[in-house]
């Protein structure tokens, strides 16, 4: 059976207020949507064509397809009359509308267990993986015997050195038990809290001019003083380094998920994340901002 499908003034009046495609509701917006003139749209409507004769006011048959497609709508329903194609449009668009509420409803659960998921550090387990804090606490527990044997140490064979905490700006412990000779400061320098990385090139100078005057008829069977407190400074150089880069990742981090480049901010923030645990005491602000900007690419990626 072949079926003539036509849409006439009525049927597109009905469509348009139908509901079924919320972007087009007007003649102006459909002819927007076929590439046409909206005069056009008025002229299919016209018992004349251009040239004065008569003609049957529906909409050509080239843009019956599209229409149907731009609205969803079978073809065999425009065989219906007036009132039962209007019915038609009504129970579609409804239709329509509950399944649109149905995939918001959807959207809104899914999104409310991602944030269920997301990482919160005060609810951290470490049931499942406790090695790194073991090496964690290893390290910190080497760190305070190291501090306990070199706190009391000489430097350079002089008076005994007293050792006081000072604090810098951002609330960094300084040991400032140093000898005058390796120099005095005391203006405070961003650029190198605690002025170790001053304190340990004076220091090294100094070492290699002890080790010019030295001869190897005399041999040494203990490391001095000085070679103790220049492992001290390196060590705590050495710290800073690993703070410093692990503060790079975290902000490199930042840039790319600025920019929805999840994939290599995920990279920076898991590099962060492995070399927090070679410090010697757990940065909590470190690893909570790791955790919390891990989380969030963890659910853009999903």
């Amino acid at each position: 059976m072949v079926y003539i499908v036509k849409i006439d003034r009525n049927k597109l009046n009905t469509i348009l207020r139908s509901g079924l495609n919320p972007e087009i509701k007007t003649r102006k917006q459909l002819a927007a949507h076929l590439s046409l003139d909206p005069t056009t749209l008025t002229r299919w409507f016209s018992s004349r064509d251009r040239l004065g004769n008569p003609r049957y006011p529906v909409v050509p048959d080239r843009h019956v397809t599209k229409i149907l497609q731009l609205f969803k709508l079978d073809s065999q329903s425009l065989n219906l009359n007036d009132e039962e194609f209007r019915q038609y449009c009504f129970e579609n668009s409804l239709s329509q509308s509950c399944h649109q509420s149905e995939l918001e409803q959807k959207q809104k659960l899914r999104l409310e267990k991602a944030s269920q998921r997301k990482l919160i550090i005060s609810d951290y387990s470490t049931g499942r993986n406790k090695r790194p804090f073991f090496v964690i606490a290893s390290i910190m527990m080497l760190s305070v015997l190291a501090w306990y044997f070199i706190k009391p140490f000489h430097f350079n064979n002089s008076k005994s050195l007293v050792s006081e905490d000072n604090k810098t700006g951002n609330e960094l412990k300084c040991w400032t038990g140093y000898s005058p000779a390796l120099g005095v400061f005391d203006v405070e320098d961003k650029a190198d809290p605690c002025h170790y990385g001053k304190l340990f090139h004076n220091a090294l100078m100094q070492l290699k001019a002890e080790n010019n005057k030295l001869k190897f008829s005399k041999p040494l069977t203990e490391r001095s003083a000085s070679q103790q407190y220049i492992s001290f400074l390196f060590q705590q150089l050495e710290y800073r380094r690993i703070s410093d880069n692990i503060s790079l990742n975290i902000e490199l981090g930042k840039s790319e998920l600025y920019r929805s480049n999840y994939q290599a901010a995920q990279a920076y923030f898991h590099n962060a994340s492995e070399m927090l645990t070679t410090l010697p005491k757990p940065n909590l602000k470190m690893l909570t901002e790791i955790s919390t900007y891990s989380a969030k690419i963890a659910h853009e990626l999903q």
